[in-house]
């Protein structure tokens, strides 16, 4: 529409531009003739009478009908090329009506189309839109559903690979223990747990094979705890190697073996140790234990029911009761607390030594600087006193103790003012104050550290035990006390090495007291002789 509106506008101009450029053109056409007749009759004027003056106006009139005439064939002519022109505008109106009709109806055609076209792509859109929502969904429902498993799956492996650590772990410790546990059938156990913590070490992990292999371990170790069995063994009696025995052993309770050449008898017994090995072998009986053991290996031999001359809870106390047992020497008991200490009596022993040597370096120390001889002082009293300020300064130069060396700070200022003097005293006094508190804090360090790594060992012996009793357990008292008093050691060790050094680090602290007021007073005293006479 707003095309044919711009083409109609478009004729309207031309149409009123023909108008006027016709409208024009008569107007020249016609102002032309009425100048020529003008003309005519002003050169005709003077040459004429009153007969003329009639013609004339009959000439007039003639010309008057004659430019009307011209102007009506001007506007005839006017009229038929308007109408020419209107005849072909609307020739051409009609053409564009017709053109504008046409277009009307192909765009509404393409409209429809398109319509229709739009209307189908909604649809497919809408569906795909659904489609691509529900798709979406199942992707997203994939998605969560793939990392639930994934993480499941996660979740699994970390259990899994926990759990094959938990019982590598359980196998390792108990590798560890086998050498200080029950020793019969040993080298069963350490096979069949190598074999279940190799299961457990693989690329891929074998976890169920080394579980079954650690239980069967532990069902046969339990299963041997409730047995008893007698028959011939290849043994070590004492010494004496590939010794055939008879060999009775009722659970891991009891183990006793009888040479079967000479009658030889032996036990299995706690050691009473709170590490390394728990049994050991013990031929050192006491003979009325050794016949009674020998007693009931023979008669377990008929099957009849035998006493066993042992106390099941085989303690370190009842260790000693049935073994013999001899007295030690200074030196090895001397050497049995030590060993009872572990291993933090060794830096004990350091530090005590360390004590020692710094008490007797302090003590040299200060018995040399810190000596106040009264000879020296008289001699150098009398010496001030008659003025030989440089004799009694040489004099000081020769001792070199504190003292000397402070009284000299103050005799070699002697001739100088007292205000220089007392400079020179106080630089004396700063340097040999130092000299005699030297070390004594680090000796004091000595006597602290003492109970602390004693405190050190006893928690460390503590843990021993309670780790030990808690892998082979005991019902009597006696052994958890005994293992304490053996974890008290360093404690006690700490104690005897920390009382002395306190005690040499205070009284050598009242001494380089004592020393140190003596060098005040008699540098002060000297000061005020020298200068009092002065003044």
């Amino acid at each position: 529409m707003r095309l044919d509106e711009r083409r109609k506008t478009k004729d309207e101009r031309m149409y009123k531009h023909v108008i006027a450029s016709v409208a024009k053109q008569s107007r020249t056409a016609l102002f032309a003739t009425v100048l020529f007749l003008s003309a005519s009759s002003a050169f005709a004027w003077p040459w004429s009478g009153s007969g003329e003056k009639k013609v004339s106006a009959e000439d007039q009139a003639r010309i008057k009908d004659s430019l009307q005439m011209e102007e009506v064939r001007n506007l005839q002519r006017e009229v038929d090329a308007l109408t020419r022109i209107r005849l072909q505008k609307a020739d051409s109106l009609e053409k564009l009506e017709a053109e504008h009709w046409r277009k009307r109806y192909a765009e509404s055609q393409l409209t429809e189309e398109h319509q229709a076209q739009s209307r189908e792509l909604d649809g497919r859109y809408s569906k795909l839109s659904t489609d691509l929502g529900r798709v979406s969904e199942e992707v997203m429902a994939s998605k969560n559903m793939t990392s639930e498993v994934e993480e499941r799956a996660q979740s699994d492996e970390s259990a899994y690979d926990a759990l094959n650590t938990q019982v590598k772990l359980s196998i390792d410790k108990t590798l560890g223990d086998v050498m200080g546990d029950y020793p019969v059938g040993m080298n069963g156990r350490l096979l069949r747990l190598r074999q279940a913590a190799g299961e457990a070490d693989k690329k891929i992990p074998n976890t169920i094979g080394a579980v079954q292999g650690f239980m069967d371990d532990l069902l046969l170790r339990h299963e041997m705890t409730y047995t008893q069995s007698y028959g011939r063994e290849v043994s070590q009696v004492g010494s004496r190697p590939d010794v055939n025995v008879n060999r009775l052993r009722l659970g891991t309770v009891f183990l006793g073996e009888v040479a079967q050449d000479n009658g030889d008898v032996q036990a299995l017994l706690r050691s009473g140790a709170l590490q390394g090995k728990i049994f050991e072998w013990n031929a050192a009986l006491p003979p009325e234990m050794a016949a009674n053991i020998k007693l009931a290996v023979t008669q377990a031999s008929s099957g009849s029911v035998v006493s066993v001359p042992l106390d099941v809870l085989q303690n370190k106390a009842i260790k000693n009761t049935i073994t013999d047992t001899k007295e030690l020497t200074w030196d090895e008991e001397l050497k049995a607390f030590f060993k009872k200490g572990g291993i933090v009596m060794y830096p004990l022993a350091l530090v005590a030594i360390f004590a020692l040597l710094l008490c007797l370096e302090r003590f040299l120390v200060l018995t040399h600087r810190g000596h106040l001889g009264r000879r020296f002082m008289k001699k150098l009293n009398a010496l001030v006193k008659d003025g030989h300020y440089e004799d009694a300064a040489a004099l000081c130069l020769k001792k070199e103790t504190s003292l000397s060396m402070v009284l000299f700070a103050v005799l070699n200022r002697a001739r100088d003012k007292r205000e220089d003097a007392e400079r020179s005293l106080q630089e004396a006094l700063l340097r040999e104050q130092p000299k005699l508190e030297r070390r004594m804090g680090l000796l004091a360090a000595m006597g602290t550290i003492a109970p602390l790594l004693g405190l050190l060992g006893t928690v460390t012996g503590i843990i021993t035990l309670f780790t030990v009793i808690t892998e082979v357990g005991t019902n009597d008292a006696r052994v958890l006390a005994g293992g304490i008093s053996e974890a008290l050691v360093t404690t006690e060790t700490g104690l005897v090495i920390a009382i002395p050094v306190m005690i040499l680090h205070g009284l050598l602290s009242e001494k380089i007291e004592k020393v140190t007021s003596e060098l005040y007073v008699q540098s002060t005293s000297l000061l005020n002789r020298i200068f009092g006479k002065v003044e």
